[in-house]
């Protein structure tokens, strides 16, 4: 295998990690009763370490790839491929992204019960804490939820623009591409960051959502780091940096069992999306170093 595969397998493989320790912390470390926090649960504990070190293990494989000029290379060029298969990824990451956003909008058009009956039978039993589901807790508004499913579309429609000026052709000049339209998406997220830590931050336990806000953080930071590309500022190492711990608090984000679907799709089209430019951005730096 070359090594420059090496980061994002361990950031699947890291993830998936995660997501099991989360999944038992989510079953044992809560009490039933009241939903805090037992202290010392083994899981809980065992998680926070696997991050830390996922962090110090991606920051040594990072820093084995080639480091770039001070005028780092343009969009699309730093991800074009003649290879189709290798856009298989980040076109199903910007198909669940949309999926997110209309989950969002029928949410916020007051079908949020179904949406969260939906959601809850994804996550299966015992997806969170049983005290969670008893108390009613607070939620995002209907406008809240109609923004972000404007946002996530619009995000949505930037990333397959994109995409499509990836995609190498015989004889045919790129395609242009609109920078801002890679804005979208990090603008997009930081609202719902703000919009989601707003509900968070209302529980007393970090520990039941520090998973779900740090997931929401690094996903703003890796499509930030996707958008320089456009504008010339894009550092290979940054970006798969920020890619590689979205894609591990991604997917370990994802055994919180969220009562929102909208949110379990954007996890899941994030870490698609992110891992999907990542493996591009990697093909070509390969390619050009050969």
């Amino acid at each position: 295998m070359k090594k420059q595969w090496m980061l994002p397998l361990t950031a699947v493989l890291g993830g998936a990690a995660a997501f099991v320790l989360r999944l038992i912390q989510q079953h044992t470390g809560f009490e039933a009763e009241t939903g805090l926090p037992i202290p010392g649960n083994p899981a809980g504990t065992a998680l926070a370490g696997l991050l830390a070190a996922m962090a110090v293990l991606l920051l040594l494989l990072v820093r084995q790839l080639p480091q770039e000029a001070e005028s780092g290379p343009a969009f699309p060029d730093a991800f074009m491929t003649d290879d189709g298969k290798l856009l298989t990824l980040p076109v199903m990451g910007v198909f669940f992204t949309a999926l997110s956003g209309l989950a969002d909008l029928l949410e916020g058009l007051g079908m949020g019960s179904l949406m969260t009956l939906l959601s809850s039978a994804a996550a299966g039993p015992g997806g969170v804490p049983d005290a969670v589901l008893q108390i009613p807790a607070p939620g995002f508004s209907g406008k809240a939820q109609l923004l972000m499913a404007v946002l996530s579309m619009l995000a949505a429609a930037g990333l397959f623009a994109s995409l499509l000026a990836c995609r190498r052709r015989d004889g045919a000049a790129p395609r242009p591409v609109n920078g801002n339209w890679l804005l979208i998406p990090a603008v997009s997220l930081v609202v719902r960051l703000v919009l989601t830590y707003r509900i968070d931050s209302v529980d007393p336990s970090l520990s039941a959502y520090y998973v779900e806000l740090l997931a929401l953080v690094f996903l703003c930071l890796g499509f930030y780091r996707l958008s320089s590309f456009a504008f010339r500022a894009g550092r290979t190492r940054r970006f798969a940096l920020y890619a590689g711990a979205s894609i591990v608090l991604c997917i370990a984000a994802l055994a919180d069992g969220s009562p929102y679907l909208s949110s379990t799709l954007l996890y899941i089209g994030g870490a698609l999306t992110l891992l999907g430019f990542l493996l591009l951005r990697l093909a070509v730096q390969s390619a050009n170093a050969e």
